[in-house]
């Protein structure tokens, strides 16, 4: 009996419903199968999320050191095996022997089974915790990150999303096909870099995907202007250039281009081999095809790209009476006929600038320098305002299309996070440092979600270690970056702000405020510093920080996209609130600045900023999400630095197992103990396997330490009558929490998925034989009429099928389609229809439970409906929770309980659960709830 009632515990909302239904034989019946396939469904999926031996490195034979794990490691991939377990987190060895697909999310070849088994764990900790949950994808650039994300994404979708053939799926599928060119780009260590942070919010509702929303933490796009000559410009430049038709190329100024004539995409011929026309031809027709499915029109999209691109091709030369000219009228006609506005309003906004003086403007003549400075302003906010639309039409367009989503109770989300990787090679310096900023952050929350809080709860508890557990603790990096008003920065703000920024006087402050910390070295005469990231030693040199950081357009450069200078409908909402402002200001530019590219993260500020302390903002946001949920990390390493395919580099391969700390987790996981739950939350995951009740609302805190110490009993138990297979396990009680080995938890999960399926049978059972007494009668006389050779009627609980269990006739063919279910006579005599049924459902565990009743608002008495609250009288004395209840004494009742034969008391400012046989209702003229009404 304990068993069955331990069932009815675990699944009580599936039982709060079943038992306010109607004993209708043939309802309750499909409801218990139902059951009962669910839970084998579980328990079969549970089974097979456990890794083998092989797959997870806590499970290495001998001793754990860094060649042992390295090798392990090159084993499984000279075997084509990439993706290996390291408790819950999931290392990924890069091959490079896959391309990204040119769609994205359609990456079929490939696809990992360890991956799927990491999104099963997730969406089960999901259902069952109730608790939002981030997969965190990291590690070094190049290291397969972009693709290990969008198998994650793949299998979600499979598994959550319905498949490819769902208008979710193909939703984001065409969100990240046509955003994927705006942010990738070719470096020396990745020929498909991504520069920003990319976190795919999906929410959840009874196991089903009901939305999703999508951030992107851009780094800078200074890229697009200034950048080492071995590397490229964005994608999305290259791809539009090759895929469009000479008739396309022609509408939009770019013909007789290429990238050697365009200045913003020339650069050396070191990454040429990544530049193939037919994959960019590829790319664009899908890029055109993705848009139209998401309802973006394209081409006002490609007027801005092109005018930018010729925006690069403008040459400042000096005129006459100290006025700057242009060499050649055609690029800047050009790209001022593509942003619809006049060409001398762009060459006056280019050339000269407003400077406010005493209340009012002058107008001052520009250098060529700082004409430069001004054309490759407007390019970057016109590229980063674009990006940033998209983004926003984007998450516009999945939001209207889950509006029917908006009656479920979505209370979860799966946070899917593609961070920015480590990067050891010189580059564009901010892009660099900012990266490496959140590939710190990262680590840090790695370690103290790892090791830290661990740690400390084992002092904090008075529990020794038996092996020494040393990290990198990067806390003094994080602080020397990121500290509010100290940190590089911060610092680096300040100082942009002032008038003239001056290098020299930026590696003042830093010396200053940071020259005594360890992993800082300061370098006075190039001014110059160096940090000492987890990953190694970076340079970074502050005048090209400066240079880099100013995120600030001049107003009369908004101006030029006015009501009366602009037609375009895109560009007036790309700079809308800026055009409202300068409105409520008169219209006309002072001389004053706007913030160039605004930060999403912190709201639409107008205000100019930086780049690299936008960013910050926008990584606090991103760590708040990481501290709300339940993280698991997938740890990236790359096979080999070069990027030959299917080549292993022993030694570099070692550096980023020191680096990510792999070794050390494996230490914790096999010889420490990771898991940390308090004695409370250990009984209510658990308590199936104890044969106590548990009664929580009188329980303290020793109540449930024995209650815990009856469960790990239970499990010894189990252990030696071998029911279970035999694993070194090992716990620790504490002062308020246990303390779990990683093999230990796996064995009590799968004892209780053990207990979970003999529950639900015995439920089955007890049900078959009382429906089997229930008609005993009628199955004799049957029998009687059939040995006469008669033709009795068959009574509806005969059915020879009862005796066998249902879990041993799965899993059950589709029924014919010109027969529905409902018409089946569930209890004749032929009764191979019933168990080669399949249920109609889609996925038993996606469907989740079936909704509960309302409960009822009145009473029925005398024929009448007596609604609540209502006065009862009680029949005798009695002592609840404390208080005591009188005979005869009045009640004022307030409804039905959750605890069933109960109603809700109100008495003396607190809610008593009464019986409802105890009382009796009082009808008088003067009742607490509505009229009386007739039934």
């Amino acid at each position: 009996m304990s068993l069955f009632m331990e069932s009815i515990y675990m699944h009580q909302k599936y039982w709060q419903h079943l038992k306010h239904i109607d004993l209708d034989k043939e309802r309750t019946f499909r409801h218990l199968r139902c059951l009962e396939e669910y839970v084998i469904k579980t328990d079969r999926k549970l089974r097979n999320l456990r890794p083998s031996m092989e797959e997870d490195l806590c499970q290495l034979p001998g001793p754990v050191t860094e060649e042992s794990v390295c090798r392990h490691l090159y084993h499984r991939f000279e075997r084509h095996q990439y993706h290996t377990f390291l408790g819950s987190t999931l290392i990924a060895l890069n091959p490079h022997t896959h391309r990204l697909p040119y769609k994205a999310l359609h990456c079929n070849k490939g696809l990992s089974r360890n991956l799927r088994l990491l999104v099963t764990k997730v969406l089960h900790q999901v259902a069952e915790l109730r608790q939002s949950h981030s997969v965190v994808v990291s590690g070094e650039t190049g290291s397969g990150k972009t693709r290990t994300f969008m198998e994650l994404l793949r299998h979600l979708y499979d598994q959550a999303g319905g498949g490819q053939e769902t208008d979710t799926f193909k939703v984001i599928s065409a969100a990240v096909t046509a955003l994927r060119p705006f942010d990738t780009t070719a470096t020396i260590a990745n020929q498909e870099s991504s520069r920003s942070c990319w976190s795919i919010e999906c929410a959840v509702s009874n196991r089903a995907i009901a939305s999703a929303h999508l951030t992107l933490h851009s780094l800078s796009y200074n890229r697009l202007t200034e950048r080492p000559t071995v590397e490229r410009c964005y994608d999305v430049f290259y791809m539009i250039l090759a895929g469009m038709s000479e008739e396309e190329k022609v509408k939009y100024h770019l013909s007789g281009q290429s990238t050697e004539s365009l200045a913003y995409l020339s650069s050396l011929d070191v990454l040429r081999k990544s530049t193939s026309s037919r994959r960019y031809r590829e790319k664009y027709t899908l890029w055109k095809e993705a848009l139209a499915m998401l309802g973006i029109p394209h081409t006002e999209i490609l007027e801005i790209l092109s005018a930018i691109l010729l925006l690069g091709n403008i040459v400042f030369v000096q005129g006459e009476e100290q006025e700057l000219a242009v060499t050649g009228n055609s690029p800047l006609h050009s790209a001022a006929k593509l942003l619809k506005i006049p060409a001398d309003k762009l060459l006056r906004c280019l050339t000269t600038q407003l400077v406010p003086v005493r209340g009012k403007s002058a107008l001052f003549t520009n250098t060529i320098q700082q004409a430069n400075t001004r054309r490759n302003t407007l390019a970057q906010s016109l590229y980063g305002r674009l990006f940033q639309y998209l983004v926003n039409k984007i998450n516009q367009s999945t939001e209207s299309r889950a509006a029917h989503h908006s009656g479920s109770s979505v209370t979860n989300t799966v946070n899917v996070i593609d961070c920015i990787g480590f990067q050891n090679v010189q580059g564009t310096q901010l892009e660099q440092l900012c990266g490496n900023i959140c590939s710190e952050a990262i680590q840090h929350f790695y370690n103290m979600s790892t090791f830290h809080e661990i740690l400390d709860s084992f002092d904090e508890e008075k529990i020794m270690l038996q092996s020494s557990i040393r990290w990198y603790d990067n806390s003094a990096t994080i602080q020397l970056l990121s500290q509010k008003n100290m940190g590089l920065i911060s610092l680096l703000y300040f100082e942009s702000k002032e008038h003239q920024p001056a290098p020299h006087s930026l590696i003042k402050k830093i010396d200053k405020v940071h020259g005594h910390s360890d992993s800082l070295e300061i370098d006075k005469s190039g001014n110059q510093f160096t940090v000492h990231h987890f990953g190694g030693k970076i340079t970074y040199n502050c005048e090209i920080l400066l240079l880099e950081d100013k995120n600030s357009m001049p107003d009369e450069m908004v101006a030029l996209f006015g009501k009366k200078g602009v037609t375009s409908s895109l560009l007036s909402k790309l700079y809308s609130r800026e055009l409202k402002d300068l409105e409520a200001n008169g219209g006309k530019a002072k001389g004053y600045s706007y913030c160039a590219v605004p930060c999403p993260s912190i709201g639409y500020n107008m205000q100019p900023g930086c780049y690299g302390q936008d960013f910050l903002y926008s990584l606090d946001c991103l760590m708040q999400t990481l501290a709300f949920s339940n993280t698991t990390f997938v740890r990236c390493i790359k096979a080999s630095e070069s990027g030959t395919p299917h080549l292993w580099d022993a030694e570099y391969v070692h550096r980023q197992v020191v680096m990510l700390e792999v070794l050390e987790t494996t230490k914790l996981l096999t010889s420490g103990l990771p898991h940390k739950l308090s004695y409370k939350d250990f009984v209510h995951k658990y308590q199936c396997i104890s044969k106590l009740r548990l009664r929580p609302p009188s329980w303290t805190l020793e109540h449930y330490r024995e209650f815990t110490q009856d469960i790990i009993d239970q499990y010894l138990q189990e252990l030696e009558s071998k029911s279970i297979p035999y694993q070194t396990s090992s716990w620790v009680f504490g002062k308020k929490h246990i303390f779990l080995s990683d093999d230990f938890s796996r064995q009590l999960d799968m004892l209780l998925n053990d207990v979970r399926v003999k529950s639900a049978c015995k439920i089955q059972a007890a049900f078959r034989g009382w429906l089997i007494r229930d008609s005993w009668q009628g199955i004799i006389e049957h029998r009687r009429t059939h040995r006469r050779g008669g033709k009795g009627k068959v009574p509806q609980a005969y059915d020879s099928g009862y005796n066998t269990p249902l879990s041993h006739r799965l899993p059950h063919p589709k029924p014919p389609t010109s027969q529905p279910i409902d018409n089946y006579n569930l209890y004749s005599k032929n009764t191979d229809h019933l168990f080669h049924w399949k249920p109609t459902f889609k996925n038993m565990q996606d469907m989740g439970t079936p909704p509960l009743p309302d409960k009822r608002k009145y009473s029925i008495s005398r024929g009448m409906k007596v609604y609540f609250p209502q006065v009862r009288v009680m029949k005798e004395n009695i002592n609840v929770e404390g208080y005591e209840l009188k005979e005869n004494s009045e009640v004022l009742c307030v409804g039905y309980s959750s605890r069933p034969s109960h109603v809700s008391i109100a008495f003396q400012n607190d809610i008593l659960e009464v019986p409802f046989e105890k009382t009796s209702i009082r009808i008088t003229n003067q009742l607490h709830g509505p009229e009386l009404q007739k039934l």
